[in-house]
């Protein structure tokens, strides 16, 4: 009798992961076909986010678009007048020099963290609010990392690592509100946080095709869990990838010496174990000032 009701039980497993990638798929097909689907947020960030798509920006256009929103608009001149982003110039209140002084990736990466906080404060995704809240957070304790390794070692902008940092959790957010939009309570399916992990880099490179980033972002998201040993990879995706290993030691003294001496076995940063513990430090520090400055 044991071993029948445990062989029904892994059918029922095996039938529910076939469901799910059935789901995974048939939204890797959509992103395909230039399908984006994520509700909640509105027009005017979607405008916003469609305005920063192209190669150009049109900062008085945008400063226009922006006034039109006043949380984005707050959100703005926060970061541009923010110490980290600032420059050292005088506090602004003046959209268009905000836009100017802050440039085209940190104003992607305003509109995106505007966008995914209209979706954590959404009504009809309020049982997704601590998952969004706690990716969230896992994405700034990233891009503050990925900002500072990237002007350290990679001689990348670190507003374009910052703004990879902050999307590279976007394959799960979107899988989760897409999957929980059907009514599907992804926490009691065995099967879905496995597949949620496996599915989510190559869907979130998907989206970041679909809202026209640099190939490199695209190609960053994509490969986030691949950390080569040799210097094959691109700059931004070993950059990214090695953040996501380090942020996840964040807040943690044993964790932070452990991961700190696995990164030190990449020569391609050059870095020394000590030296991985001094970024992974200033960078759980440096996210407290991004959650301030791209709210939280």
């Amino acid at each position: 009798m044991t071993d029948r009701c445990e062989q029904r039980a892994r059918v029922g497993e095996a039938v529910q992961e076939s469901a799910l990638e059935l789901f995974l798929g048939g939204l890797q097909r959509e992103l395909a076909a230039g399908q984006v689907m994520l509700p909640s947020w509105s027009k005017v960030t979607e405008r916003a986010r469609a305005a920063l798509s192209g190669p150009e920006v049109d900062y008085e256009a945008l400063a226009q678009l922006l006034g039109a929103e006043a949380g984005l608009a707050v959100r703005v001149l926060t970061i541009a007048n923010s110490s980290l982003f600032g420059r050292g110039g005088r506090p602004l209140s003046d959209l268009k020099l905000a836009t100017l002084r802050i440039g085209a990736d940190n104003l992607r990466s305003a509109v995106y963290a505007y966008a995914l906080a209209q979706l954590r404060e959404a009504p009809k995704l309020q049982r997704l609010r601590p998952t969004l809240q706690q990716l969230w957070r896992e994405s700034v304790e990233v891009g503050a990392l990925a900002r500072l390794l990237g002007a350290r070692t990679a001689n990348l902008n670190p507003d374009t690592a910052l703004l990879a940092g902050l999307l590279h959790n976007i394959g799960k957010v979107y899988i989760l509100v897409r999957y929980d939009s059907g009514g599907a309570e992804w926490q009691t399916e065995r099967a879905f946080v496995p597949l949620l992990s496996s599915w989510q880099a190559r869907i979130g490179s998907a989206v970041a095709h679909n809202w026209r980033l640099h190939e490199s972002i695209c190609q960053a998201l994509g490969a986030q869990e691949l950390l080569e040993a040799d210097a094959s990879a691109a700059p931004l995706s070993a950059t990214l990838a090695a953040a996501v290993i380090g942020a996840s030691a964040a807040g943690d003294s044993t964790r932070s010496e452990q991961t700190a001496a696995h990164l030190a076995t990449f020569a391609r940063f050059g870095q020394s174990s000590a030296a991985w513990r001094e970024l992974l430090e200033r960078a759980h520090a440096d996210s407290t000032a991004l959650r301030v400055s791209f709210g939280d």
